[in-house]
């Protein structure tokens, strides 16, 4: 009788840790969405073309190693699942025409061509948009705007990680969206 008991704890303790760990495990081994053809184009600010070229991507899933806490005051808490995107961005902005001046600001001068950037993705999957929350680590911030901000000197090259904070795991496709371009930080 004991051993019939100790043999039914024990397959009851193996069905309950096996529950979690199969998901846990089922969720790290995911097929990434990968490195697929990207559509390598100018980004579009504010309804016009700018000279901020997307040259690649990849993508993968992830959890958050740490609390984040978004400009906005969204805190995403550690262990939360993560949509990762790494953009890599050019430059094509030069001293001859430098990226866009702040809103009713006189353009920096001398003007060498740096571009700030700030952006976000947007996250899609069989159903449509997906809600999502940008908690990457920038070079800068704007205020109450979850993004990735990246200073790019003309000419330079450079990739950025996009965290987006998601318990979707069936990501489709996504975009990468312009919040602010310009040749300083905005206030």
């Amino acid at each position: 009788m004991k051993k019939r008991l100790l043999i039914t704890v024990a397959i009851a303790l193996v069905l309950l840790l096996a529950v979690p760990l199969t998901a846990f495990f089922a969720y790290m081994n995911l097929a990434s969405p990968g490195s697929g053809p990207v559509n390598t184009h100018y980004l579009s600010y504010d309804g016009n073309a700018t000279q901020v070229y997307l040259v690649s991507t990849t993508t993968s899933y992830d959890m958050a190693n740490e609390s984040y806490t978004t400009p906005a005051g969204q805190t995403v808490q550690l262990g939360t699942p993560l949509f990762v995107a790494t953009v890599t961005l050019r430059n094509d902005y030069t001293s001859d025409h430098p990226p866009p001046p702040l809103p009713n600001e006189p353009p920096i001068s001398p003007a060498d061509g740096t571009a700030y950037v700030y952006l976000t993705a947007q996250l899609y999957n069989k159903d449509g948009e997906v809600n999502a929350t940008n908690v990457s680590v920038s070079d800068f911030s704007l205020p109450l705007t979850p993004g990735t901000g990246l200073v790019l000197a003309s000419g330079q090259t450079a990739s950025a990680e996009v965290y987006m904070a998601t318990n979707h795991t069936d990501i489709t496709k996504f975009e990468v969206n312009l919040i602010f371009v310009g040749d300083s930080i905005p206030p």
